[in-house]
This record gives C-alpha cells, sequence and structure tokens, in this order.
C-alpha cells in the first residue's frame, strides 16, 4: 500500500493556520491512492461537537482542549456525508490532526478508535464506496514545533506504518472524465410486496441498475481501451498523417475525455416455463446522472472504469437517502399514484484545484444553497466566487402528476408516460394500474 504522500502547498498554509483558532482540532484528508501515492487535494475541518442537551440550554460552543474530547461518532458521521459529495475514485483518505500532543509516537489510542469508527460507517453502505482500502492516512501538525509528521494505520491488522508526506508547489496533472448516463427502469411490484415500504423497493431497483451497469462496455472518446493502460497515454501526442509535416499534435489537456457506456439490449432467450406474477403496481425511475470524475495522470484505465460506475452509484444512492430523509409520515405511507423528485446534483470547483465534488439540491433550490454545506462539512467560505455547474437543472414536473394518475385509453398497454432526461423521476402507481400491468406482462412475455 502507499507509503508517500503529496499535497500542495495551500493545503500547509491551511492546517498551519489552525493553531490561530483552536488548540486541538481534527478533520478529514480527500483524495486519491494512485502509483502507490497518496495525492491528497483538500483537508476538511470537522465542525465543533456540541450534544443536543447543551444545545437545547443555548450553551456557548467550546472548542476542544485535548484529543480524548474528540466524538468518534461525530467525526465519522462528517466522514459519511462528506463521502457522498466526493466523485468516483476521491476517498476520505483519513484524518488530520492539529494538537501539541504527542499522538503518533507511540500511536494514540484514540486515533485506532476514530479511524475503527469511520471504517465502520463508511463501510454500512453498499454504494457509498467509502473504503477503498483498510488503511487510513493519519496526519499530525503540532503548532507549537511547527512540524509534521504522518503515519497510516490498517484497521484490519492493527498495524502502523510511517509516511513520506511532502508538500509541494505544484501536484500532479489531473485528467477529467465526463459521462451522461441514461435511466429508464421499471420495477413491477409483486401484488403480495407492493404494499411494502418504498425504501424496499428502491433497494432491488438500485441492485438492477448497479448489476446492468457493471454488465455495460465502457468507451473513451468513443474507442475501447485496454484496461491495463495508463490513462496518461489519452494525452500522449499524436502524429499527423504521412505527407504532412513532421510536426506532432497535441491533445488538448483541458479537455475532458468523453466516457459512453454501452449497455445490454437484446433479448435473452426464454425459459422453458413461464411463470406469470400477479402485479400489484409499478415504479419507474427515468432521468440522467451527470457524472465527471478526476484521476491522478498514473491511473490505470481499469480504475477509471470501475470509479465511474461507482460514482453514478453513489450519486444514485445518495439522492435516494436524501428524498428518503425528506418524505413525511403521510408521503412515506400514501398507496396512490405519485411523483417523487429527488434532489439534483450539482457539481462545484474546489477553490484552489480543478477537481469538482458534488452537493445536492432538492426542488426550489438553487446553486446559492450550496454555500451552507460547503461551509459545514469542507471548511470552504464562499464570497461570491464559487463556480457552480448546475448540469441536471430543474424542470416542471406537473406533466408527471397528469400522466401518473390520467385514465389510460383501451388500446394502450401502459400508461404513456413521457420522459424528460434533464431530471431523475419516481413513478410510483399502485393498485390502479394492476390490470394494465398485467396485461403488459403477458403481452411481453408471448409476444416475445
Amino acid at each position: 500500500m502507499a507509503r508517500y504522500a503529496e499535497g500542495e502547498n495551500y493545503l500547509l498554509k491551511y492546517i498551519t493556520e489552525i493553531p490561530n483558532d483552536y488548540k486541538c482540532a481534527v478533520g478529514l484528508i480527500l483524495g486519491q491512492i494512485s502509483s502507490q501515492k497518496y495525492h491528497v487535494i483538500h483537508f476538511a475541518k470537522t465542525p465543533q461537537f456540541q450534544d443536543d442537551e447543551n444545545k437545547k440550554s443555548g450553551k456557548p460552543l467550546e472548542t476542544m482542549k485535548s484529543i480524548s474530547e474528540v466524538n468518534d461518532s461525530w467525526v465519522a458521521d462528517h466522514a459519511r456525508q462528506t463521502t457522498r459529495m466526493l466523485p468516483g475514485g476521491l476517498h476520505v483518505l483519513g484524518l488530520f490532526l492539529v494538537t501539541d500532543e504527542d499522538v503518533l509516537n507511540p500511536f494514540h489510542s484514540k486515533l485506532r478508535s476514530l479511524l475503527t469508527a469511520i471504517n465502520k460507517i463508511l463501510g454500512q453502505q453498499n454504494y457509498l464506496f467509502g473504503n477503498n482500502t483498510n488503511e487510513k492516512l493519519i496526519l499530525h501538525y503540532s503548532g507549537k514545533n511547527k512540524r509534521y509528521q504522518a503515519k497510516t494505520y490498517d484497521v484490519a491488522s492493527l498495524s502502523v506504518q510511517p509516511v513520506d508526506f511532502k508538500f509541494i508547489q505544484k501536484g500532479s496533472k489531473w485528467m477529467t472524465f465526463e459521462c451522461e448516463y441514461e435511466i429508464d427502469h421499471i420495477y413491477y411490484l409483486n401484488k403480495n410486496d407492493s404494499e411494502g415500504p418504498l425504501k424496499k423497493h428502491i433497494k432491488v431497483i438500485l441492485d438492477s441498475i448497479n448489476s446492468k451497469l457493471n454488465r455495460g462496455l465502457i468507451l473513451f472518446d468513443n474507442d475501447f481501451k485496454d484496461v491495463e493502460d495508463k490513462i496518461d497515454n489519452l494525452y500522449k501526442k499524436k502524429k499527423t498523417a504521412r505527407g504532412s509535416s513532421n510536426k506532432t499534435v497535441d491533445h488538448v489537456e483541458n479537455k475532458p475525455i468523453l466516457v459512453t457506456i454501452l449497455e445490454e439490449t437484446a433479448l435473452h432467450e426464454l425459459p422453458d416455463t413461464i411463470e406469470l406474477i400477479n402485479i400489484g403496481g409499478q415504479i419507474r425511475i427515468v432521468g440522467q446522472v451527470v457524472s465527471k470524475t478526476w484521476f491522478n495522470s498514473k491511473t490505470s484505465i481499469g480504475e477509471v472504469i470501475q470509479a465511474v460506475k461507482e460514482d453514478i452509484m453513489r450519486s444514485l444512492a445518495t439522492r435516494v437517502d436524501m428524498h428518503w430523509d425528506s418524505l413525511t409520515e403521510e408521503e412515506l405511507g400514501e398507496e396512490i399514484n405519485s411523483v417523487h423528485e429527488p434532489p439534483r446534483r450539482v457539481l462545484i470547483t474546489l477553490p484552489e484545484c480543478n477537481v469538482t465534488i458534488s452537493d445536492y439540491l432538492f426542488p426550489g433550490e438553487g446553486p446559492e444553497d450550496v454555500k451552507a454545506s460547503l461551509e459545514e462539512l469542507l471548511d470552504i467560505v464562499s464570497h461570491g466566487d464559487l463556480e457552480v455547474s448546475d448540469l441536471e437543472g430543474q424542470t416542471d414536473i406537473s406533466q408527471y402528476y397528469q400522466d401518473s394518475t390520467g385514465e389510460v385509453e383501451s388500446e394502450d398497454i401502459l400508461p404513456q408516460i413521457a420522459t424528460d432526461p434533464n431530471k431523475f423521476k419516481f413513478f410510483l402507481g399502485l393498485g390502479t394500474a394492476l390490470l394494465i400491468l398485467f396485461i403488459s406482462i403477458i403481452f411481453h412475455l408471448v409476444g416475445n
């Protein structure tokens, strides 16, 4: 595993200024592991913890004086929420700690419990892809001694290893990959299960989408690539055609590489026996996921393929979780045709580098609403100079309500629900479409 780490000088400036305001502080290290090296892009100080009792009483927030005061679950949840914002291929690599206490020699037991808590919470959600490795990076800075030291801790083997951490003027080159993934997925609810919670059905849908995604073929700028190749080969100089000048032509390095996902469309052979299922409803998920991922130039094509798929699934799962948490008790228990509109993804460029991270906005919210989460989770204070890309945009969903509740003509097998690739929707129809769906199932099974 990686034993070297590098980050640009703006990160050193950030961490050395923390002792001016805090005697003890902890935060997340964000970045990517590639070519046996930690490539660090951002430090995000964890907000100070205050329990509910002190909040209700209006007691002023007290800063920590010692590492023993750090709340494990608070830091772990910070890691979980921050991971939601990261594109595929980027992770919470570990923790930085600012204190004059000697916490690495020997390795402090509090660090072990913190890193174990982070590893546990990031591993609880299948599609968060939070744990790319059991080895976590720790960076300690002492404001008194003006020195820093780094080590790794393996939460599985409990081993501690030294790390050569360097801050440099200019870091490694990052390459951009963009993908627009279209989804139009219908999930039919068995009559006996149709009254179960919506969250259970959505999990099955996510599993199905992930399975389909993993079977897909990936093109880079409309071309197949060997999974063992390094991505910097995509930007190699290309020779001009024979008979022309001997000069070479550079691929524009700032131009994103287009990722295209080809999925199976051919019908499989019918089984020997056909089972007819009594359908109690359907859930249809329609829309487009905009994916933008960043990689160190020494990353392999195979690693990019895996990370792009993880980015799509991480984004879908995050939206579902946020939408589920926002539903009222009445909405959770509704048994009528309804349209659910989960939050959309916006991309924010980190101030000190070109890498973008994500935030998610509910209907009615705009790019200005990302400021609060950036300040709380990433410790980025905006002064109106944030670069926010609202690529997925908002749309009028009234047509979906009309389509999901309207009458179906007798010659139609299924309701004709219009699709809009700029939005991500749930269509939930229970009870009223039973006969239509049942006929539709028979049609597809027999007709094909």
